[in-house]
């Protein structure tokens, strides 16, 4: 019964149904319709999850950590993790000083790379996407987030979207391991982390006993983009982690070289690498945190290429608040302020003189309500403060006014620079023109 149900799959797919083999999540997909129970149950039998290829693992019982820290930072915390991890320098686990980092960081091997995960702390909507694309070269991902609900919206939205990115691309998925466990997404290998599931109590089991290999790579991707939260994933992560392990940041509001003085150990190993809405957008910038070792650039480049991403690095030496692209779009967004607070025109003139121009679905104002206007706002007083000579604090202070102050966000409150209703005729002209409705990331 179990060939027959992969026999409908398209010939351009059968490639990917061998895979498909011990995944109940990756094998609904063979049914039309919503999910149910009863095909839940039915591909369960088919499809044992032992050796699936998207699997999760939830603590339940775990507390939370008992510490006094503001609640946009309690959030981002992971469960209580009693024991060190087995990656820790021995200095550090026994209480001493941390060990200095390496003098030159070595890459991992083609064979230990088909082993050990990409892990993507953070499972909202760009951690799942980065996810979905490291996912698409056979090789393996883990996604970790506090949240369950995150870890399981993350999940199926990768098994809903991988096939279709691996068939367009020609190349098999890779396994997808979530869990809202840090210490286990920090030391789980591909082969440990399809043992795992919803039953498994003790995952210390696991990965001390089974010889598990952590990630070569984790990329932060948590939000609100704030250094203070940056700060706090970043001293977990580089204490769980693996030596050697890449720590790479998505911010790019938030430079990494604000952040590597504050690690102990693993400065070396820490860059920013700015990914935009992928699969759609296949371009990332990376750039240096100034302390990063110069051999991690061509490796990673090369590692991205292979699973479609197109790197571009910013030169050695430079530092740029908001890398190349969203330092560009920081300006075009502020003087689309300036035009609207001076009265020159209206949001709706702007986006669309800018539609025409671009040829673009949207303008600059219908994007900025989408996004929030207090992201934007964050996102430009943290860009003033590093570069007061930008000279447009005025324009920061009416959007605060006129919009943030009276709880106008854009499309998370209804009204924004555009009122909801504007919104909804703007949504269906992007109907008509037949634009492809595209998520959103949460990036300003």
């Amino acid at each position: 019964m179990a060939s027959s149900l992969i026999t409908v799959l398209p010939p351009s797919t059968s490639a990917l149904a061998n895979t498909m083999a011990g995944s109940p999540a990756l094998a609904l997909k063979l049914f039309r319709g919503p999910l149910t129970k009863t095909k839940l149950s039915v591909v369960r039998v088919l499809y044992p999850p032992i050796r699936g290829l998207v699997t999760t693992s939830h603590k339940t019982n775990a507390p939370r950590p008992s510490v006094s820290l503001p609640t946009p930072i309690q959030q981002h915390l992971p469960f209580s993790t009693t024991k060190p991890s087995p990656f820790l320098f021995a200095s550090v686990r026994d209480g001493g000083s941390p060990a200095p980092p390496s003098s030159q960081w070595t890459p991992p091997s083609e064979e230990c790379l088909d082993e050990r995960p990409v892990l993507i702390v953070g499972a909202g909507n760009l951690g799942r996407r980065i996810a979905l694309v490291w996912a698409s070269s056979s090789r393996p991902v883990t996604i970790y987030d506090a949240s369950k609900k995150s870890i399981d919206e993350a999940i199926e939205y990768i098994t809903d979207n991988l096939g279709e990115y691996c068939t367009w691309r020609g190349t098999p998925p890779g396994h997808v391991f979530g869990t809202t466990d840090l210490r286990v997404a920090t030391t789980t290998g591909r082969y440990e982390s399809s043992l795992l599931s919803e039953t498994t109590s003790e995952a210390e089991h696991i990965e001390l006993v089974s010889g598990a290999k952590g990630p070569w790579m984790a990329v932060e991707c948590i939000s609100p983009d704030i250094l203070s939260a940056k700060l706090d994933m970043l001293a977990q992560l580089e204490d769980l982690l693996p030596p050697g392990c890449i720590i790479a940041s998505n911010s790019s509001s938030l430079s990494t070289s604000e952040m590597a003085p504050h690690l102990r150990y693993a400065a070396n190993r820490l860059l920013n690498t700015h990914y935009f809405i992928p699969p759609r957008n296949l371009m990332v910038e990376l750039m240096s945190s100034t302390q990063t070792d110069p051999a991690i650039f061509p490796f990673l480049q090369r590692q991205m290429r292979r699973v479609g991403l197109t790197p571009i690095t910013v030169p050695a030496g430079i530092q740029s608040t908001g890398l190349i692209f969203n330092r560009i779009w920081a300006a075009c967004k502020r003087e689309t302020l300036a035009v609207v607070s001076e009265g020159v025109a209206t949001p709706a003139d702007v986006d669309a003189l800018f539609r025409d121009f671009f040829h673009a679905e949207k303008g600059p104002c219908e994007r900025m309500d989408e996004v929030g206007l207090d992201v934007v706002a964050n996102v430009e007083q943290h860009a003033l403060e590093r570069r007061p000579e930008l000279g447009r604090l005025h324009v920061l202070r009416w959007l605060e006014r006129q919009y943030l102050e009276r709880g106008r966000l854009g499309e998370k409150t209804g009204d924004g620079l555009f009122t909801e209703k504007e919104r909804e005729g703007l949504k269906a002209l992007h109907k008509a023109m037949r634009f492809p409705e595209v998520e959103e990331t949460s990036g300003a």
